[in-house]
Formats: C-alpha cells, structure tokens, sequence
C-alpha cells in the first residue's frame, strides 16, 4: 500500500488548554502518495487547523495554519522538525520486541523518553504502509515507518492519536500543490502560535 488515507482518533490525556475541548482539533487525517504527505490536524471550525506538507519533488515542507482569519505559512525543510514540537525535542526511542496488528497491519511497539517527564511513554508503527520517510516534519523523524497509535506533547498539552480507518484510494497529485494566500512567518512564530492555541 503506497496511496491512500488514514483517520485518528484524538485523545486529550492532558489538556492545559482555557477552551473546552469542544474546541479544539478533534480529527487528524494522514494524506499519502509515495513520498508526498499531507498530514491535517482538523480543527471543529470549517477550514481551521495545523496542516503539513511533504512533497520532495517539488521541495516544499510547508506547515500551515488556519484560525478563522489568520493564515500563516512556515517554509521548512527536509532536515527541521516542523513548528509546534518544541516541548519534544530530544526524545529518545526504546525497542520492547512488541508487536501486534492494528487494523490488518503487523505492527512495532516502541517506548518513547521525553526529557521533560520521567514516564515512559509507548506508540506503535508499521512498515507495511510504502511511504518514504512518513515522518521526517515531525519528533518521530527517526522511525522509517507509518505510526498507527502516538502522542504529541504541545507546550504543556499531550495529545495522543489512534488511528480508527485506512483507505486505500487514488489520490490527485494537486492535493501535494503548495498552498497559496497564506502569509510566510519563522518558524519560532508560529511555534509560539500553535501552543499558544493547543495550550492556553
């Protein structure tokens, strides 16, 4: 399977956030064709939200985000986690020899170290999804494998994500096209911004 979709469920474990839940993302929807990805944190207002894009030939690594009126873009590259993750920088990654399917897939368990706690957190990928670097934008740039169930830890907020669907299904290459409208802003801004809105 190298095209096609996958749907999260989001959990929030621990929510520091002032707006109820209601309000916050409450879908993450994984987009994939060969070594294009475009991965959308949905939010519950139409067309809000974190998105991501990878599309390495035509070396665009864009995150992207929407809050009503507010458009912003961050231009990244293949080397930089993508803003919003700085609360996981240096996580360290630890083998359990676990594995178990999830939704027809063989899947890896791996425990997972954040500095800034002393619990030992757990995900699981696959390598049976042929994506290419699924996640080279994000803290789990390490594994060279599709995660089904994982966490982000956003300022003080972490958020853990299972994933409910996979579809297999033609993708049009337009859907990897670098956004237009949006407003360029540094990295550090819009890192701010993103825990600002998951965190407070």
């Amino acid at each position: 399977m190298d095209e096609g979709q996958i749907f999260y469920n989001i959990k929030y474990v621990k929510n520091t956030s002032t707006m109820p839940e209601e309000l916050l993302p409450k879908e993450l929807v994984i987009t994939f064709k060969d070594d294009k990805i475009i991965s959308e944190l949905k939010g519950p207002f139409g067309g809000s939200g974190l998105s991501t894009l990878t599309n390495p030939d035509e070396n665009v690594y864009d995150t992207y985000f929407n809050l009503i009126s507010l458009k912003y873009c961050f231009e990244g590259t293949s080397e930089k986690v993508q803003p919003g993750f700085s609360s996981m920088k240096g996580i360290l990654f630890i083998e359990t020899g676990e594995e178990r399917e999830i939704l027809g897939f063989n899947c890896t368990k791996l425990g997972v170290k954040v500095p800034s706690s002393d619990s030992l957190r757990f995900i699981w990928y696959t390598d049976e999804i042929k994506v290419s670097q699924p996640n080279r934008l994000t803290p789990y740039r390490a594994i060279d494998g599709v995660l089904l169930n994982f966490f982000y830890i956003m300022g003080d907020t972490e958020i853990n994500f299972a994933a409910d669907e996979v579809f297999v299904r033609e993708i049009p290459d337009k859907t990897f096209e670098k956004k237009k409208n949006y407003k360029k802003v540094s990295s550090g801004f819009l890192d701010s911004l993103i825990v600002k809105m998951i965190a407070y």
